[in-house]
C-alpha cells in the first residue's frame, strides 16, 4: 500500500492539537512508545512521528522515524482507521538499534488496544 500526503500529520495546528487541554487525547504507552490518539471523523487515519533530540543522534533519529513510517505504511489494514495518532518514540539507543519486527511487534500492540 502507499502512504498517501493526507496521512501525514504536517500542520502545527494539526500537532498542537493534542496537547490542547479541551481535546478528549487517549493516551497509551509501552516501554518504547508511547501513542496519543486523537479523533479526526475521516475515513482514513493520520499519524506524526517525534523522538528527542537527546534519544540519540540524528542518523538514530530518522533511522526509527523511517522505521515507524514503513510500519504504519506496511500495516495500514490493522490499524484503525478515523483517528490521528501521534507517536512518540520513548526509547531508542544507537548502539542497539531494534530490528524492524521487534519494532513493528511494539507498535501493532499498541494499535491493537486503541478500540
Amino acid at each position: 500500500m502507499k502512504l498517501y500526503s493526507k496521512e501525514r500529520l504536517k500542520l502545527r495546528n494539526d500537532i498542537s492539537a493534542f496537547f490542547n487541554k479541551n481535546n478528549n487525547v487517549k493516551r497509551i504507552s509501552n516501554s518504547s512508545y508511547t501513542l496519543l490518539i486523537l479523533k479526526n471523523n475521516r475515513w482514513y487515519s493520520r499519524f506524526a512521528v517525534a523522538i528527542k533530540k537527546n534519544k540519540t543522534n540524528s542518523v538514530g533519529r530518522n533511522r526509527v522515524k523511517r522505521i515507524v513510517r514503513e510500519i504504519f505504511r506496511s500495516e495500514k489494514d490493522k490499524i484503525p482507521i478515523g483517528y490521528d495518532y501521534f507517536i512518540i518514540i520513548n526509547k531508542f539507543d544507537s548502539y542497539y538499534s531494534p530490528s524492524f519486527n521487534d519494532c513493528k511487534r511494539d507498535l501493532i500492540k499498541l494499535f491493537q488496544k486503541v478500540l
